[in-house]
């Protein structure tokens, strides 16, 4: 067991790594207390290394994939961001990543692009795209065996696994479909579709980002005490703070720096 230091505006404070086998024994102790209850986690960084939602975007325009019935929407988020917006609806989504990525889009508005920039495309051949990027991507190999080992305890116990991310629908189900556990629900970024299964350049419900992951689970009708969450980035954060076991996994610097604010915090070693 280590002990690290995670500064805050109010001082320092110790934060504990714990192995995995630390970690599912708190886990085993609150079900034991508390019967019952979910696990929830976030997705990109916890359960696997890397960002599945950028590596869909970034194959979509390397494909030059973007369709002209995201243009609209896409000249919208350009001008309210003051981002020099021509070209192909390709090239607009391309302006927007970066200006993302040089933290001028953003992140929640951004997350919910690289979902519904999929306007004009059929959800099969979505799921398509994504089971591809995932194969390109070898997302087996990301996956982090903690975490499958506490899924694992998860299921022996019958308890439900809901994964709460800010990628995209499509291929954060398909990734959580590769895990080897039965997964309760993929709550993630949730483009609108017509009545042709055709995607809509917009959201169907609100962004699943920061607080919005506690909606989320809302939504989905989870009302049972969540046991133990698990995240990476400070848009975790809330969900961490209302599960009895809160897991930072692999921190950000952002949300090592909300740790201090999180009671019972740990931190799993890899």
């Amino acid at each position: 067991m280590t002990v690290v230091h995670a500064s805050s505006a109010t001082g320092a404070s110790s934060v504990t790594h714990l192995p995995v086998g630390e970690v599912i024994a708190r886990l085993d102790a609150e079900h034991d207390r508390a019967p019952g209850g979910v696990i929830a986690t976030d997705a990109d960084g916890t359960i696997w290394d890397g960002d599945v939602g950028v590596d869909i975007f970034e194959a979509l325009l390397a494909a030059e994939g973007v369709r002209e019935a995201a243009r609209a929407a896409l000249l919208v988020e350009a001008s309210t961001y003051d981002v020099k917006a021509e070209g192909s609806p390709t090239d607009l989504a391309r302006a927007l990543y970066a200006a993302f990525s040089g933290e001028r889009y953003a992140h929640e508005h951004a997350f919910a692009m690289m979902a519904w920039v999929f306007a004009g495309w059929h959800q099969g051949e979505v799921s398509a795209f994504a089971e591809k990027v995932l194969d390109d991507g070898r997302i087996e190999s990301r996956i982090r065996p903690e975490m499958k080992e506490i899924f694992g305890w998860a299921e022996r116990r019958g308890l439900p696994i809901y994964v709460v991310s800010a990628s995209p629908l499509a291929i954060v189900e398909l990734g959580a479909r590769r895990l080897g556990v039965p997964i309760a629900a993929a709550l993630a970024m949730t483009p609108a579709v017509d009545d042709q299964g055709l995607l809509l350049p917009r959201l169907a419900s609100p962004a699943v980002y920061g607080p919005g992951k506690i909606l989320a689970l809302e939504r989905a009708a989870v009302t049972a005490h969540i046991v133990g969450a698990f995240g990476d980035s400070a848009y975790d954060a809330e969900m961490l703070r209302r599960a009895a076991v809160p897991v930072a996994v692999t921190p950000s610097a952002g949300l090592l720096a909300l740790l201090p604010t999180i009671e019972r915090v740990t931190v799993l070693a890899r």
